[in-house]
């Protein structure tokens, strides 16, 4: 991947989390309702990280993740390094806001939460199994955790897909989405897309001008959508309600229009690519806590709001809960997703005592490590 392309996607990553963060900060719950406009783009922001893990994937297996091990033990560093961290910091800190504020930690004012803090939900969370079929299963208040029993069941479907002996990979792949369920499979087409982008960006090689027409034409397609839900409505409960996502149809949309824009942008880098690199080491370092502002804020924004002395709608509340939680946000990131490689060590030397060394699971594929 072209630096000027991998500087830009590290933009979009830490712009969707950031999303999020926002849609969440400007609900009632947190701030009586402040940029309230905002809070529909936090859903759309998810989309995004979809088709970009996709992509990714796509990206990393035609490089440095050629083999099986490399693959499970990178995806594996990856999500652990803040999945793990992030379930103890949430159990600890919805522990001190429910002595401070017990009130506010009801399933009333927490999308999805259970006051009775089960260990089975932190634990079933931990290996990603939250989301499988009809579960719905949040650990304490880490309300966007539910993404993360979707996003490693596509890597595990995908794995076994592309490295199982040839006999056996498409019945494991339908194992492995019979396990996760249909409502994890019905966003599994974002996650493909973003696959699909980072094929087509690989062997097409369309001229600087198709690639801005595709950007554009995504742009202009998303602002269009736009335009459209605010005098129409958002494309919501469109679809079975067995999928569970009210936003099905609108995660489609979005999804489409997002790839689209990656397709365009690929043979786009070079252009801005110079200017994005004056900025490199910013960028860098914003993007290197993306997973840990996505996965955290909430927790902390809740334990905030339970002990801060001001009401959750003054000036002073409205003030620092987004400076606070950002500052703790960083804080976390340095000790867990920025030491990415120190959990992949790690994992690297269980996977090599526990798992006997496979040179051959792919013919013509040897088990590539890192």
């Amino acid at each position: 991947m072209r630096q000027g392309t991998s500087l830009y996607l590290d933009c979009v990553r830490f712009m969707a989390a950031f999303a999020v963060f926002v849609s969440h900060y400007a609900t009632q719950h947190f701030t009586g309702g402040l940029f309230w406009q905002l809070q529909p783009y936090g859903a759309e922001a998810v989309d995004i990280f979809f088709v970009l893990s996709g992509f990714v994937i796509g990206c990393a297996t035609d490089g440095r993740e050629a083999g099986p091990r490399s693959y499970a033990v990178n995806r594996a560093a990856r999500l652990w390094s803040v999945a793990l961290p992030a379930l103890l910091l949430t159990l600890m800190l919805d522990a001190a806001g429910s002595s401070a504020r017990p009130e506010l930690y009801t399933a009333a004012e927490v999308p999805h939460y259970h006051p009775d803090g089960s260990l089975w939900r932190y634990l079933l969370s931990a290996v990603f199994l939250n989301q499988t079929w009809y579960l719905d299963i949040t650990p304490g208040t880490d309300w966007p955790y539910w993404s993360l029993g979707y996003e490693p069941w596509y890597y595990v479907i995908f794995g076994v897909a592309m490295f199982a002996p040839g006999k056996v990979r498409i019945a494991a792949a339908l194992v492995a989405a019979g396990i996760a369920g249909p409502k994890v499979i019905a966003l599994f087409p974002l996650w493909l897309a973003g696959l699909a982008c980072a094929r087509l960006a690989r062997d097409l090689r369309p001229s600087t001008r198709a690639g801005a027409a595709c950007a554009a034409a995504s742009v202009a397609g998303w602002i269009g959508y736009e335009v459209w839900a605010l005098h129409h409505g958002r494309l919501l409960g469109l679809g079975p309600d067995w999928f569970g996502r009210r936003e099905l149809a609108q995660d489609y949309v979005v999804g489409a229009l997002f790839a689209l824009h990656l397709i365009g942008i690929c043979h786009l880098s070079d252009p801005f690519g110079w200017l994005l690199s004056r900025f490199a080491r910013a960028i860098r370092w914003l993007a290197g806590a993306t997973f840990t502002l996505y996965l955290m804020h909430y927790p902390i924004m809740q334990c905030l709001i339970a002990t801060l002395p001001w009401p959750r709608d003054s000036a002073v509340s409205r003030l620092l809960l987004p400076i606070l939680s950002l500052a703790a946000v960083f804080l976390f990131a340095a000790l867990t997703e920025r030491r990415k490689q120190s959990w992949r060590r790690v994992i690297q030397a269980l996977s090599e005592r526990l798992i006997p060394p496979v040179r051959l699971l792919v013919p013509g594929r040897a088990d590539g490590q890192a």
